[in-house]
């Protein structure tokens, strides 16, 4: 009787230990599933237009200076392996109350930092773009080379104006 008891123990052990790795791989892959499917900023976006870029380029130093005092970040990242744009959901509330989707405002923020990159480069970058920049467009791109100067002044690459007074010169001796 003990034999058997063993028997039948030894042989639901064995089962487990073949049920178990195959139900691990299940879940993993279910898991990887579910990620691929996880939207990113720029899944499901049009184009950049240039109406909707000149809107966003006057927030955008709001929002700078607020995300600045509040020791608020926004940047890219990846997130299952594709282009994304991490923001908290504070900032998603503050450009929500400006009248922006804040999805939208994010993927015009990393698609603009983007073609600002691919225009320092003087190429698109193909094959050699950073995992988390996302893709550009021709169209968008000359978008930023069109506002360049705007983009860099908000963005602040551009040097800062100094007024300059005229000259004064030593005294002779």
């Amino acid at each position: 009787m003990l034999q058997r008891i063993l028997h039948t123990l030894l042989l639901l052990l064995l089962t487990l230990s073949l049920t178990i790795p195959a139900l691990d791989a299940a879940f993993a892959a279910g898991r990887k599933e579910t990620a691929s499917k996880t939207l990113t900023v720029y899944d499901n976006q049009g184009p950049v237009s240039e109406k909707e870029l000149l809107r966003f380029l006057e927030v955008l130093p709001e929002f700078r200076n607020w995300a600045r005092k509040e020791h608020e970040e926004a940047h890219p990242l990846l997130t299952a392996g594709r282009p994304d744009f991490f923001y908290s959901d504070n900032a998603a509330l503050w450009i929500k109350k400006r009248g922006w989707d804040p999805r939208r405002f994010f993927c015009i923020m990393g698609r603009m930092a983007a073609a600002l990159v691919i225009a320092e480069e003087g190429n698109d970058l193909k094959g050699i773009r950073p995992p988390d920049m996302p893709k550009v467009s021709d169209a968008e791109t000359e978008l930023a080379h069109r506002h360049l100067g705007q983009l860099l002044k908000i963005g602040g690459a551009a040097a800062p104006s100094v007024e300059v007074g005229a000259p004064v010169l030593p005294a002779k001796k």
